[in-house]
């Protein structure tokens, strides 16, 4: 029995020695390794400095054309090289999906970093608190503002503070025909209002349907140029009535002019529906004079490569000011992002000389003032550059679509002979006061 219990006794102690030698012998290898190998310079390099951390990512929505959309891949390289922890990743939309989007983005809390929106846009994504305060958070924001030019940069302001940038503009001039003019024996385009109705009526002809001037409609954008040139107003500055100002003596006497212009023959009847389109009646001389905006140089280039479109300012008003309307699109962040720096860092670049003229060698009219005179810039930008020192924006309100349809009603109301300019417009008074109240 005891004999047994010693053989136990030894067996253990024996298990216990043998553990004990293979941990040894395991802890050991790794120090044997380290005194008879040094680590390379690589290793040593590897282990001192941190693991190289991907680029923070920016989401940038738009809806740029085909054009645009291939050249702001090479403003997107150019500024990646220039911030390499930044990568920029664009989304492109068709127009009329866009605003949908971004809804279900904003609702889903999956709004993108940044995007393009139509300058019509900006005060109602503001209005609902999706937008960043630009001029509160971006460092350079007042200095870059300060650059461009008034009209755009006003569409990006609501209830105290801007929202955006503006990215690209454009807006309206005078194109007139050359050989309309030089047959009706009108050696120049007009200068004032005053000349403009006169060369409009000297080379109409209603019963050959020849018209000196032409419209594209009643909404708010077709007659605005001249709305604005003659001091027009929808709302005080600070958009808070509209009376006294649409239906103020400079807007109506500017609908007044429209008005019997058209009723003399003078203005083409297509602007209530139907008929030739501007574009093509003024290339065929139909039309002599229309107002329209810089997109009409691709426009014409492909559809009459003969002819030889000629832009002028807008004829001034009583004041002796020309003036037009704003379009274009500002780039705005949203609320939410992860990334603030970043996407202001991005908002701000695309305000940079540099993005700037890269996006004009597309066609794009830039928002910067100091690039008037520019030699980068094709030679036709020069006329729209100099309207936009005074173009003026619609009023940038979540409710504008509504304030631009009745406007538009008020007008035709006018043309149809069923108000007089100043009862139509007091109507439309009305109704926008209704709007601003809600």
């Amino acid at each position: 029995m005891r004999t047994k219990e010693n053989m136990f006794r030894l067996f253990g102690v024996m298990l216990v020695l043998s553990l004990v030698v293979a941990a040894c012998g395991s802890a050991a290898t790794p120090a044997a390794e380290s005194a008879d190998e040094e680590p390379s310079a690589e290793e040593q390099s590897a282990a001192e400095e941190p693991a190289a951390s991907e680029p923070v990512a920016i989401s940038y929505w738009h809806t740029m054309s085909d054009p645009e959309t291939a050249q702001l891949e090479n403003v997107i390289a150019t500024f990646e090289d220039a911030n390499p922890g930044i990568a920029i990743e664009p989304t492109r939309f068709a127009y009329d999906d866009f605003k949908p989007a971004l809804l279900t983005a904003i609702a889903g809390g999956e709004a993108p970093d940044t995007a393009r929106l139509d300058i019509a846009w900006v005060s109602e994504f503001a209005n609902q608190g999706a937008l960043m305060q630009l001029d509160t958070t971006m460092a350079d924001y007042a200095a870059i503002a300060a650059g461009t030019f008034p009209g755009p940069l006003s569409t990006n302001f609501w209830d105290g503070h801007y929202y955006g940038l503006p990215q690209n503009t454009n807006t309206q001039v005078l194109l007139w025909n050359e050989e309309a003019f030089a047959a009706g024996d009108v050696d120049a385009p007009p200068t004032t209002m005053e000349e403009f109705a006169d060369v409009a009526c000297a080379l109409s002809d209603a019963d050959n349907e020849q018209y000196g001037y032409a419209l594209g409609g009643t909404y708010f954008w077709a007659p605005a140029p001249i709305f604005y040139a003659m001091g027009g107003q929808v709302v005080d500055a600070d958009i808070t009535t509209a009376t006294g100002y649409v239906n103020g003596p400079e807007s109506v006497a500017a609908f007044t002019l429209l008005d019997d212009l058209y009723a003399q023959g003078c203005i083409s009847p297509n602007l209530l529906g139907g008929g030739v389109g501007t574009a093509d009646g003024h290339a065929t001389g139909m039309y002599a004079m229309i107002i329209d905006g810089p997109w009409m140089v691709d426009i014409y280039a492909g559809n009459y490569p003969d002819f030889n479109v000629n832009f002028v300012t807008i004829p001034t008003g009583s004041d002796g000011t020309t003036s037009s309307v704003v379009g274009g699109e500002d780039v705005v962040v949203f609320v939410g992002t992860e990334e603030v720096e970043a996407a202001l860092t991005w908002a701000a670049y695309l305000l940079s000389e540099e993005a700037q003229l890269m996006m004009a060698e597309v066609g794009v009219i830039p928002t910067l003032s100091s690039l008037i005179g520019n030699a980068n810039l094709p030679d036709y930008f020069d006329v729209f550059l100099r309207q936009l020192e005074t173009a003026q924006a619609r009023v940038p309100h979540p409710s504008w679509g509504d304030m631009d349809g009745a406007i538009n009603n008020a007008f035709q109301r006018m043309l149809r002979d069923e108000q007089t300019p100043q009862e139509a417009l007091d109507q439309a008074a009305d109704e926008i006061n209704a709007l601003l109240n809600q």
